[in-house]
């Protein structure tokens, strides 16, 4: 803009320019024009009222001036430059014509006579001739010849001061709309054109309103990103040409993608699964598709579906999720049926047979009758255990209301302590606790009382004769402590992961001579995962094993506070 109007002042300024001298050399020409038949009239008057009884002289005529008498039919009498005899008759010439029929005349033509541009004047006489005055006539042009250097340099200084000028007048042509430009946001500067206040004033708004839907665009924005980025579930969206258009963090880890910056880049640089290809595929055609992927132990679920406007395919959404803790679960639950099945068999079936062996007679002696019997009774306290052990897992699995209070470790230690001693004593092992100071938290004394019985159980069952299990309890920070430590067979490193798993035995054949269940250290960990605690275990084979279980001394969350939570 700024060049146009510099580059439009220029050029009006220098046609200006131009333009005022070739007005001035007309309206000079003219003048000269004019002048020049003034001068030759007044001469032709002066020279007739002079003239001596129609005779002539050069002598009298004024310089660089011809004179020419003719008759009124046009012939030459008398010529100042040139021999009357030899010339033609100047009846047809214009000023002559117009000086008989009016009295006087004049005309600037070629002269044929004088070869070069001429002005005439004519005047008739009171004798009836007529009495014709001429001049050469020299243009303007050749007039202003000697000035035309000068004129010359002058235009090209006047050119220069337009140049000048014009740069000088589009800067401040300009300074007031580049001020008003710059302040849009705020007040008017106080120069400016007035003109341009609507114009303004109608930018503003449509500024303001534009700033407020980009404002609502970013927070909506913002809103989703931090919906995206916090999600658990990775999601990723694709172009129709399988550039990513957005992507969360969760994607990425759910993938094994190193983190960066995929967005525009094809979503194969994210993963190169088949089953992710194949579903982005059928997603892009128009179709919804879900796959599973497995991976590095990890399973993802991948649910694709197409994005459609007006019936096309506009793109695609994928959303991955991690179902490994889903798929671990669902593998529990079968080996737990299938255990369940399992060990409810074993001993159904040795009752069965020992009561066929009854029915049939084949115990004919009362000592075999009480021996098979004892049997069955043995083999249903087992079954019955084993329903129970069940029941209670089941009961901690469905998340039942705990009656939490204060309560005391040691307290709970000494009942167990209590409890186990009858079967201590018949395996050889002692029983004691460490003295310490007493350790109170908040959590529910039947579960904290099931969790030490099955610990010190355990202890006691494998553990060699004339070993011991001792009890310990301390607090540290906002934690309580509480650890049994044994003398017995241990555990190996390869099985310490699984001992928590139900019906997991290290030890087949000892767990059935024990009559354990596989479900002792299931329900502890239960227990304390309700209570929102851990536990660990140290084991060295031949050395001994220490159980060490660590609870909030706050205890966990009331029921109604989770529900509330989980309604958030």
């Amino acid at each position: 803009m700024k060049k146009r109007i510099y580059r439009s002042i220029c050029l009006t300024a220098m046609a200006a320019v131009l333009a005022a001298m070739l007005l001035a050399i007309c309206f000079f020409s003219g003048q000269y024009t004019a002048i020049l038949q003034a001068d030759l009239r007044d001469e032709c008057r002066l020279l007739a009222a002079a003239l001596p009884a129609g005779k002539l002289s050069d002598s009298i005529l004024p310089p660089r001036a011809r004179a020419t008498l003719l008759e009124e039919d046009g012939t030459v009498i008398w010529d100042s430059s040139s021999d009357p005899s030899a010339m033609e008759n100047h009846l047809d010439r214009p000023e002559v014509q117009q000086a008989l029929r009016t009295g006087e005349g004049s005309c600037i033509r070629y002269s044929h006579t004088l070869d070069e541009e001429t002005c005439y004047y004519a005047m008739r006489l009171d004798s009836g001739m007529v009495l014709r005055m001429s001049r050469s006539y020299g243009s303007a042009l050749s007039i202003l010849a000697p000035i035309i250097p000068s004129l010359c340099l002058i235009l090209v200084a006047v050119l220069l001061a337009s140049v000048l000028i014009s740069a000088r007048l589009t800067k401040t042509i300009l300074t007031p709309i580049v001020k008003l430009g710059s302040s849009l946001n705020g007040e008017l500067p106080q120069e400016y054109y007035e003109e341009l206040a609507p114009f303004v004033s109608k930018i503003r708004r449509q500024r303001q309103q534009l700033r407020r839907q980009i404002q609502r665009l970013q927070n909506e924005r913002d809103t989703v990103s931090v919906i995206t980025g916090n999600m658990r579930e990775g999601l990723i969206t694709i172009a129709p040409d399988q550039k990513v258009l957005s992507f969360n963090p969760s994607a990425l880890t759910l993938l094994h993608a190193p983190p960066g910056n995929y967005q525009g880049r094809s979503y194969l640089n994210i993963s190169r699964s088949d089953e992710l290809h194949r579903c982005v595929c059928t997603a892009l055609s128009g179709a919804s598709a879900d796959g599973q992927i497995l991976e590095e132990g990890q399973c993802c679920r991948i649910f694709a579906s197409p994005v459609l406007q007006s019936g096309t395919c506009s793109g695609a959404v994928v959303l991955l999720m991690d179902s490994t803790q889903q798929e671990q679960n669902e593998r529990m639950r079968r080996d737990f049926s299938a255990n369940v099945s399992h060990e409810l068999k074993t001993p159904l079936t040795s009752i069965s047979g020992f009561a066929e062996i009854i029915e049939s007679g084949m115990a004919s002696t009362p000592e075999d009758c009480r021996m098979f019997a004892g049997r069955i009774v043995r083999e249903s306290s087992r079954l019955i255990a084993l329903i129970d052990d069940i029941i209670r897992l089941s009961r901690l699995d469905e998340g039942v209301q705990m009656d939490l209070c204060r309560c005391s470790l040691q307290s709970i230690a000494r009942d167990t302590i209590s409890s186990l001693e009858p079967v201590a004593e018949k395996r050889q092992v002692s029983l004691c606790l460490e003295d310490g100071p007493e350790v109170f938290l908040t959590a529910c004394p039947s579960m904290l009382s099931e969790l030490c019985f099955n610990l010190c159980e355990n202890a006691i069952k494998y553990n060699k004769q004339g070993g011991s299990v001792t009890i310990r309890a301390w607090q540290e920070g906002q934690n309580a402590i509480l650890q049994v430590r044994d003398t017995g067979i241990g555990i190996s490193a390869e099985h310490q992961g699984r001992i928590f798993e139900r019906f997991y035995r290290v030890d087949k054949s000892r767990s059935k001579q024990t009559g354990g269940t596989g479900l002792g250290l299931s329900i502890a960990k239960h227990i304390v995962e309700r209570h929102n605690g851990s536990i660990q275990v140290q084991s060295h084979p031949g050395v001994g094993t220490a159980m060490t279980v660590t609870l909030p001394v706050q205890g966990p969350p009331r029921q109604e506070e989770e529900n509330a939570a989980d309604h958030l």
